[in-house]
């Protein structure tokens, strides 16, 4: 009769050679008589685990793992069936029992890095993976194992010296470059983006390092570039959500709100619960003049997140109807409520305030304006106090421009009333303003921006000159002119600018980085019924990028383009001075006709800038001026139609008065 040890030598033998039910029977006879054998429950259990009896095999090696606990070829062995039930935690902690007790294994040593790295134990996976490097340090696993450990646990720069050692012995294998390039981004280490086509070179099918690229580019300030390299994302995978908002992103930057908007648009409809990608998509087609459907966009983020304070405030900013002004007001004291700490919503509130002529409480929350992160003007960090209204007399003050130019020229109209309390008015604004600046009342200096200042006692950006007057509609200090083209200059256009019938000044386009210019600025096509008005003399008085709109543009023969010709703002406005009518959009040279006193007639979009009020057509700021508002959002055939039936009228008026010799 056999003995147990020759029993179980005869079944190892059935086992190896693939008899499997040979062996199985003859080990439950061994159990039979020995049931705690912990060799037979090992066996056993082996032999369950390769036939798919995972449940079964894993308690006869448990068994035996408990009987010989310095075993670790059981432990080990235990930890892989554990592993392949799903019970990752239990597997780990048998597979650091067996390299406690088998510590020159590598096998081991991987496999425990493997569950602790997949378990989020990133510490425990860098101990394991520093054993791996010890075991096989020619063979680059352990150093791509401890770098990727290394950056999920946030020590990036070492796992990047760990990953480049592990591209240095592994440099065909993608993942390895991955892993140093994700390290390299979160460093805002540059080479991330060389190091990632890399990976893409070796695995161009790899989505994720498409994405990777995009945003490393997107970091790096290439913004062109990451859209390129996350539209290639979406070429691999055009349902993959992540790449479309991310692609929005990007062109919600580097390209116009109409693309961002139809990438958001798609984005939304692979990814309908994405509630901060229905805020951006609302957010893009606002700024590319379509209101309505902007605020049924942040009505679907809303209905996911009805806490969410940004699509609240986005939603009032977006309302843009002036019939709707109570509405879009509801909408911000609600996300105020949500948010009350936050800047932005105090801001945009305040801009709608003032847009409703409640001057008092708009001026107030303007000022939230310094403490928005990002915001395009920051506080100046003076030492001196901000003038807020009190006594002044005898003091120097230094008013400062700090927003756009049509900001300085519209509110530089209160420095007289500053001189007026008895200070001495400083005035630091942008140097193409400095000349136009220097003709008005009460200021003893104007500085160019970035000019050494001059000492003063107090501070205050023009733009907060209302409040500390605690201006009203009905207070607006509204004499003018009150600035005035240099009498020489003048006198240099004045035969330029002669002529038949009426001169007229055109401009038709704001500063494009200004955001929503492309809804308040017509272009120069959308006017041509402007220029189509005969016996009118049409001089362009644009500057800067709106210029592009005359390369390929046939112009009439009355039209004639002095941009060249114009250095600042003070040849402007001695342009001005000779023209008998300027037509502008909501931009600076409006503010500048109207404080000259020149007639002036502003084109608005429906929703207007906050300066132009509601509904009237003349404007308390400006007495000179006429405002032709869009009856609809985009409208600007109308406004055009309007604007060019009022000119033929302004020429046949003025025709009129020369015949009946009235000047």
């Amino acid at each position: 009769m056999a003995t147990l040890q020759e029993a179980l030598s005869i079944a190892l033998d059935h086992q190896i050679a693939g008899r499997t039910a040979e062996a199985e029977e003859l080990y439950g006879r061994i159990l039979d008589a020995a049931p705690e054998e912990p060799n037979a429950l090992h066996l056993l259990g082996l032999l369950h685990a390769q036939s798919g009896r995972l449940d079964r095999a894993e308690a006869l090696i448990g068994r035996a793992a408990a009987l010989c606990p310095g075993a670790g070829d059981v432990h080990a062995n235990h930890g892989k069936v554990l592993r392949a039930l799903g019970r990752d935690g239990a597997a780990a902690q048998a597979f650091h029992t067996a390299l406690s007790l088998c510590p020159e294994s590598p096998e081991l040593a991987l496999s425990l890095v493997t569950l602790d790295q997949a378990a989020g134990r990133h510490d425990r996976a860098a101990a394991a993976a520093r054993r791996l490097l010890t075991l096989q340090p020619e063979l680059g696993e352990g150093a791509l194992r401890l770098g990727t450990s290394l950056r999920h646990a946030g020590a990036f720069a070492d796992a990047a010296r760990w990953l480049r050692r592990a591209v240095r012995l592994r440099a065909d294998t993608a993942a390895a470059w991955h892993q140093l390039a994700i390290a390299l981004m979160r460093l805002r280490d540059r080479e991330a983006v060389p190091v990632l086509r890399t990976v893409i070179g070796l695995d161009p099918a790899n989505v994720q390092a498409r994405l990777n690229l995009g945003r490393a580019l997107r970091d790096a300030g290439r913004h062109a570039d990451a859209a390129l390299a996350f539209r290639s994302a979406l070429a691999l995978d055009p349902g993959l959500g992540v790449a479309h908002d991310l692609l929005a992103k990007m062109l919600a930057v580097a390209a116009t709100p109409a693309e961002a908007a139809a990438v958001a648009g798609r984005a939304v409809r692979v990814e309908p619960q994405a509630t901060a990608t229905w805020d951006l998509y609302g957010r893009m087609l606002r700024r590319s003049g379509r209101p309505a459907a902007a605020v049924a966009a942040f009505d679907r983020a809303l209905a996911l997140d009805p806490g969410m304070a940004a699509a609240m405030a986005n939603r009032a900013n977006a309302i843009g109807d002036p019939a709707r002004i109570a509405d879009c007001l509801t909408c911000h004291d609600r996300a105020e409520r949500l948010a009350p700490d936050e800047p932005m919503i105090r801001w945009n509130r305040a801009l709608v305030l003032l847009l409703a002529g409640r001057y008092r409480e708009g001026w107030e929350g303007y000022e939230a304006r310094w403490s928005i992160p990002g915001f395009p003007t920051k506080p100046r960090g003076f030492a001196q106090p901000l003038w807020q209204g009190g006594d002044i007399s005898g003091r120097t003050i230094l008013l400062y421009e700090e927003q756009g130019r049509g900001d300085a020229i519209q509110f530089v109209r209160y420095a007289p009333l500053v001189a007026a309390r008895g200070a001495r008015v400083v005035l630091e604004v942008g140097a193409d303003l400095v000349d136009l600046m220097r003709s008005v009342t009460g200021v003893a200096e104007v500085v160019a921006r970035g000019a050494p200042l001059p000492a003063f006692d107090v501070q205050c950006p023009l733009v907060s000159l209302p409040r500390a007057f605690g201006t009203t509609p009905e207070t607006i200090p509204a004499r003018v002119p009150y600035l005035h083209a240099d009498p020489r200059r003048a006198a240099a256009w004045r035969p330029r600018l002669a002529g038949p019938g009426p001169a007229v000044g055109l401009v038709w386009a704001g500063n494009p980085v200004f955001p929503g210019d492309s809804v308040r600025s017509p272009g120069l096509p959308a006017l041509r019924p402007l220029l189509a008005v005969p016996g009118v003399r049409v001089y362009g008085l644009q500057v800067g990028p709106g210029r592009d709109a005359l390369a390929g543009f046939t112009a009439p023969p009355g039209f004639t383009d002095l941009g060249p010709e114009i250095r600042d703002f003070a040849d402007t406005a001695a342009i001005m001075a000779n023209l008998d009518l300027v037509i502008s959009s909501c931009t600076a040279p409006a503010h500048l006709a109207g404080a000259l006193g020149v007639p002036l007639w502003v084109l608005l979009a429906h929703g207007p800038d906050w300066r132009w009020l509601l509904e009237r057509a003349d404007s308390p700021w400006y007495p000179t001026a006429r405002l032709f508002r869009q009856p609809s959002p985009g409208d600007w055939t109308s406004v055009a139609g309007d604007a060019a039936a009022a000119l033929a009228a302004f020429r046949d008026a003025g025709q009129a008065r020369r015949t009946s010799g009235v000047v």
